[in-house]
């Protein structure tokens, strides 16, 4: 019978495998067709752009053939990157890798036995890591089609030098920053080193430089304090709009720290918003407001975090008797809940030398006088020789990391009142 009932399980499990297998075939082609068709629309759009812009800023007419798709396909199907791939192989590649992930995620969550939703779960994260890689391999293409296509245009209309021109805001990567205001010749004109796309989402263009055409004009900034479209002089380049809006103003210089640690805070907030529920901030925005702003209230957060954390993992270790007192050598790092009858009068964690490390009293213990804070804690000391002495002050109200981690015996206690 138990042979039987593995060979039922692995055959479930292959053919679950040869239907994933089949489902991101025909997703990763239409994907594949979808962006192929969007790419094309990019070079061409740019392309006629580009060269419109080039007449208008120069007041020289200018003549171009119309570009044929054929003429597209060829100037896309050229790698960029130095590992000589195309779009659609890397499109592949990360069909492939999606493939070998999922593929290992059912087994071992098979293997395991683990509760279908946990799986289930597990497996949209992976997805949606994939839709977010997706996503960057498609911006990052548009940007190397962009580039190619002004490429072209500056050949075509005998460009002999070209600028590199980066966004003025504060998401600007560093290597865009120093690149800003660079000029070079169109010989020396290749993607990923001296024309971008400079890294993956990048935003930084080109434009076409001639000697003399350098006077006046505007481009476009955005204020670092509103976020909002101003204009500032042509010839001012990312160092000096940073000079001038950014260095020495307190709001600008917070809004650069908020974006720059943008990807890391967001992990974060996911982590706290996870292990803190409701009482995590509403959203990210007045997470990071809290972190850099609010120095006590990110304090308390990061402490219940803490918490909550060391808290549930001793909950895994559970155990819980009736006695006149709570027992004071344990298993390291566990929780003991002490009953009277069916009333929980106290649980106790132990820390990592078996030894107790917090109290958590649910009562008054029959001394509203002395103990008008019901529930409450109690800290316990480590001193030297691995002894460990009980906190002389009395009812300490439980912290916020302590009412998340236990709210199942919280509620209980309730419930009973």
């Amino acid at each position: 019978l138990e042979n039987a009932s593995a060979r039922v399980h692995i055959s479930r499990l292959v053919a679950m495998k040869v239907q994933l297998q089949q489902e991101l075939e025909v997703l990763y082609a239409e994907y594949n067709g979808s962006v192929d068709e969007y790419l094309k629309n990019v070079y061409q759009d740019d392309y006629y752009r580009t060269a419109f812009e080039v007449a208008k800023g120069t007041s020289v007419g200018v003549d171009l053939h119309k570009i044929s798709t054929s003429d597209i396909e060829q100037v896309l199907k050229k790698p960029w990157l130095s590992d000589g791939k195309e779009f659609s192989s890397r499109i592949w590649d990360n069909k492939d890798k999606l493939v070998n992930l999922l593929d290992r995620e059912l087994t071992q969550q098979i293997i395991r036995g683990t509760d279908p939703q946990k799986a289930i779960n597990t497996i949209a994260s992976k997805m949606n890591v994939s839709k977010s890689q997706a996503g960057t391999l498609v911006m990052t293409e548009a940007a190397a089609a962009s580039s190619a296509a002004r490429k072209q245009v500056f050949e075509d209309l005998d460009v002999e030098r070209y600028e590199i021109v980066a966004t003025l805001d504060l998401r600007t990567s560093e290597i865009c920053r120093d690149m800003d205001g660079k000029v070079f010749k169109m010989s020396e004109y290749r993607p990923g080193e001296t024309a971008p796309p400079f890294h993956p989402r990048c935003r930084t263009t080109t434009v076409p430089w001639f000697e003399d055409f350098q006077d006046g004009g505007k481009r476009a900034a955005r204020n670092p304090q509103t976020g909002k479209t101003e204009y500032v002089p042509a010839d001012m380049h990312y160092a000096e709009w940073y000079r001038t809006y950014v260095e020495g103003n307190a709001s600008a210089e917070l809004a650069m720290k908020k974006t720059k640690n943008e990807s890391a805070d967001r992990k974060q907030y996911r982590r706290y918003k996870e292990t803190l529920g409701a009482e995590a901030p509403k959203s990210f925005e007045k997470f990071q407001d809290m972190k850099y702003t609010k120095k006590e209230s990110w304090e308390e957060l990061k402490e219940a975090y803490r918490d909550v954390n060391w808290q549930k993992k001793a909950q895994e270790k559970h155990s819980s008797g009736e006695g006149h007192s709570t027992p004071f050598q344990a298993e390291p790092n566990s929780v003991y809940d002490n009953y009277k009858g069916d009333v929980l009068l106290q649980r106790r964690y132990y820390g990592s030398t078996g030894k107790p490390r917090l109290d958590i009293d649910l009562t008054n213990h029959n001394n509203p006088k002395r103990h008008p804070v019901a529930p409450h804690r109690h800290d316990w000391k480590e001193l030297q020789a691995g002894q460990v002495k009980r906190s002389e002050i009395h009812d300490m109200p439980l912290k916020l990391g302590d009412r998340i981690a236990n709210s199942d015996i919280l509620k209980e206690m309730k419930n009973g009142a």
